[in-house]
């Protein structure tokens, strides 16, 4: 850390004087016009000011954070002089104020953006940097309920891939590990098919046991990451190194609604589609996206296949949990998927039926409290509102909010002894 602060410190010094002998020589170069060259020294500002922080929090700050914000600086002033000049009586310019209106409603939306996802950022590390810099330890976590005593590695579903900034699992990670559990991520592709995400989420766990140096992991797996967990253990020799695996609303088996479109418009047009999906998500960083095989396997009729090849490891514990959307008014953006899948399968979270959740031993169903029901992307506090659960005794005690399943879930695990 005092080699960051050392860093920091001769930046700061440097970047004074150069940033100074700049500044000066670009007003005396304009001279009447000097103040045109006030959004280039704010540019250059913005990293001498990144450059203190960083002295005074121990923190390096990434460039990407740097540069956003002294291009937003940059912008702000040179609207402000737009302003300033535009209200002028002889050069007043009425499409001149208009757009300079809706830049600055863009610039400022960014702007917002920006320092929200520095703040979430660096908001912990800062805090506790600057209690060690006036002599003060930051505070110790009090919480063990959800120390277990194997790791916790999180796989996700299809869709989606593990980021930090708007985490996948909402704020459930963060909760659990104040309540002391150690959290992993299976960090596979969003649309990688069953085998090519059962091998990366293997390099994935076997990661997380090296670090840790525990023997096994518990496993927490939502949507299709449970049946991808599913197939590693049985054909990729994890079977001694998973003490638990929980799916909360996995396909495990199939939905009858793939099989039907897949009736009715045929292979072609799925085959088609996955053209511009693999691009867009090899784009996003899948290393093997393949969302016609993918969707393949949603199908009910693969599923009955998998399950008679694929066998359970009798030293795993294996549990599973659904969830139900009471209407299609539970979650606006999946009401359409609600209506096919309950014509066709019954029953369901918006995205896997109830019945195709069941696996070893089922928990029960997820559901809302009052009239609103859990969809598929509540069970993962997708919307990061905390959905409150109607409450159940086939659910972990305490299971009041969806991030109050998760402690208890984990809770749970820990006094099994796993």
């Amino acid at each position: 850390m005092k080699s960051v602060r050392k860093k920091a410190l001769i930046a700061i010094i440097i970047e004074f004087f150069v940033f100074s002998f700049v500044g000066f020589s670009l007003v005396l170069m304009l001279f009447h016009a000097g103040i045109l060259a006030f959004p280039v020294i704010a540019f250059m500002w913005t990293f001498w000011g990144f450059n203190v922080l960083t002295f005074f929090i121990g923190t390096e700050i990434k460039f990407r954070y740097k540069i956003s914000f002294a291009v937003l600086n940059l912008l702000l002033v040179s609207l402000l002089i737009a302003f300033l000049i535009n209200s002028a009586e002889s050069t007043r310019n009425n499409t001149v104020q208009i757009v300079s209106i809706a830049v600055s409603i863009v610039v400022a939306l960014l702007y917002l953006l920006v320092s929200i996802l520095f703040v979430k950022h660096y908001w912990n590390p800062a805090k506790n940097e600057v209690l060690r810099l006036f002599g003060k330890n930051p505070p110790e976590p009090t919480l063990d309920d959800c120390k277990t005593k194997y790791p916790l590695l999180l796989v996700h579903g299809t869709g989606f891939r593990d980021r930090k900034l708007f985490n996948y699992w909402g704020l459930i990670p963060e909760i659990l590990e104040e309540h002391g559990a150690t959290i992993f991520y299976s960090k596979h592709d969003a649309w990688s098919n069953i085998e090519d995400a059962a091998n990366q989420i293997v390099i994935a766990l076997k990661e997380a046991l090296e670090k840790t140096g525990s023997e096994k992991i518990n496993i927490i797996a939502h949507s299709k990451g449970g049946i991808d967990v599913r197939y590693a253990i049985a054909r990729l020799g994890l079977s001694d190194k998973v003490a638990s695996l929980t799916m909360i609303s996995s396909p495990n088996h199939g939905l009858k609604t793939m099989d039907l479109l897949y009736s009715v418009f045929g292979k072609e047009i799925f085959k088609f589609c996955a053209f511009f999906v693999n691009i867009w998500f090899r784009i996003l960083g899948d290393k093997k996206p393949d969302f016609y095989k993918t969707t393949q396997q949603f199908c009910a009729t693969f599923m009955e296949k998998f399950n008679d090849e694929i066998v359970d490891a009798p030293s795993i514990m294996y549990q599973s949990f659904a969830g139900k959307m009471k209407n299609p008014l539970s979650d606006i953006f999946m009401w359409l998927l609600n209506l096919i899948i309950g014509f066709s399968d019954g029953d369901n979270d918006g995205v896997v039926s109830v019945e195709s959740a069941k696996w070893g031993k089922f928990r029960g169903t997820i559901e809302g409290r009052g009239f609103f029901g859990i969809s598929h992307t509540h069970e993962v506090d997708g919307y990061r509102t905390n959905p409150r659960l109607k409450e159940s005794e086939s659910l972990p005690t305490g299971s009041k909010t969806i991030r109050d399943f998760y402690i208890s879930l984990v809770h749970e695990l820990k006094d099994t002894g796993f």
